[in-house]
């Protein structure tokens, strides 16, 4: 996934493509696609940030949900599948 350098401008379409195929990649997971729709959902009615502030909160919340996913997704791999107890 491709993180925003803090040099370039914030290219909301190229994010919410990056959303999209994140999200699809782990439909299975429910608690990752519900973080992805909440950052699409902030997102999602702008054409572009309103200041470098906003710029800059957004890549704040593009990034710490990236983190948070990663984590989530180390977390499922680290968990035995319930389908192997079956």
């Amino acid at each position: 996934m491709k993180r925003p350098s803090k040099h370039e401008t914030l290219d909301l379409v190229e994010i919410r493509r990056q959303i999209t195929a994140l999200r699809s990649r782990h439909s299975e997971n429910l608690r990752i696609t519900h973080l992805l729709n909440k950052l699409f959902i902030n997102i999602a009615y702008l054409s572009e940030p309103e200041s470098a502030a906003h710029a800059k909160q957004l890549r704040e919340a593009f990034a710490r949900t990236m983190a948070d996913i990663g984590k989530r997704v180390t977390e499922n791999a680290r968990k035995p599948s319930g389908k192997a107890n079956k």
